[in-house]
C-alpha cells in the first residue's frame, strides 16, 4: 500500500500544464482499473495531494520566486478528480478538506515562523498561495476573508518578513477578491506596512552594505506588486 501512495503522491507532487492530462489518466488507471486488484484506502487521494502540495513549487524566497507554479494546476486537479465517476468514491469534499487545510496550517505556521525562524518557510508560502487560489474560487467563507486572513499578517506588533511575502502573495493573487470583501482600512494598513518594512540580511553585514542589500530586495519584490500610496 505503500508504494501506490508513493507513486501517486509522485505524480500529485509534479504536476504541469505539460503532464496534466496524464496525470490524470495515471489516477484513473490505478484507482480506476487497479482497485480490482488493490485496497484503496478513502483518504489515499487527498494524502497524495495533501503530502506534496508543496512539490515542484520552485518557491525561493531568497530569490524573490514567491507564487507556487502549480497551484492553480493542484485546485484543477482536486476538482476533476472530485467530479470524476472514477474517482468520485476516493475524494468526497476533497476540494473544502483541502481549503480548510491550507487554511489551518497557514495560520499555524505563520505564529510558529514569528516565534521560532524560518524553518517551516517553505510549506507557508505554498499554504499561502493555495489559500489565495481557494480565496478567488469562494472555497473561504467570506467572513474569514473580511476578518482573518489579512489581520492574522498584520497583528503582530511588527511585520516579520515571511508576512510581508505572503502579504505580497496574497495581493498579487487574490488583491481584488480582498479589495471586494475585507475592510479598505485593513487593506490601506497592509500596503502601510508594506511601504515601511525592512528586510533582515541573511547575515552580519556594516549598515551600507545591510541598506544596500534591502532596497534590492524590495525592488524585486517591487515586480510582484505594485504599492499603492494611501
Amino acid at each position: 500500500m505503500q508504494t501506490i501512495g508513493e507513486a501517486l503522491g509522485f505524480v500529485a507532487g509534479g504536476l504541469s500544464d505539460k503532464n496534466y492530462a496524464q496525470s490524470l489518466d495515471f489516477y484513473h488507471f490505478w484507482l480506476g482499473t487497479g482497485r480490482t486488484h488493490i485496497q484503496v484506502p478513502s483518504d489515499q487521494i487527498f494524502d497524495a495531494i495533501w503530502n506534496n502540495r508543496a512539490a515542484g513549487s520552485s518557491i525561493d524566497s531568497s530569490s524573490c520566486q514567491l507564487i507556487h507554479s502549480a497551484a492553480h494546476l493542484i485546485l484543477r486537479f482536486a476538482s476533476d478528480v472530485q467530479s470524476d465517476h472514477i474517482l468520485s468514491p476516493y475524494s468526497a469534499g476533497l476540494e473544502s478538506r483541502l481549503c480548510a487545510g491550507s487554511l489551518r496550517e497557514f495560520s499555524n505556521n505563520n505564529l510558529m515562523i514569528a516565534r521560532y525562524g524560518q524553518d517551516a518557510v517553505g510549506g507557508f508560502y505554498a499554504d499561502v498561495n493555495l489559500v489565495a487560489h481557494w480565496t478567488n474560487l469562494g472555497y473561504v467563507e467570506e467572513a474569514t476573508i473580511r476578518g482573518h486572513i489579512l489581520q492574522s499578517l498584520i497583528s503582530h506588533p511588527k511585520l516579520y518578513d515571511h508576512q510581508a511575502d505572503a502579504l505580497i502573495i496574497l495581493l498579487k493573487l487574490a488583491g481584488a477578491t480582498f479589495e471586494a470583501y475585507a475592510d479598505p482600512s485593513v487593506v490601506d494598513r497592509c500596503f502601510e506596512l508594506l511601504r515601511g518594512h525592512s528586510y533582515t540580511p541573511p547575515y552580519d553585514a556594516d549598515l551600507e552594505w545591510k541598506r544596500k542589500w534591502n532596497d534590492k530586495y524590495l525592488r524585486d519584490r517591487g515586480k510582484l506588486i505594485q504599492v499603492r500610496a494611501l
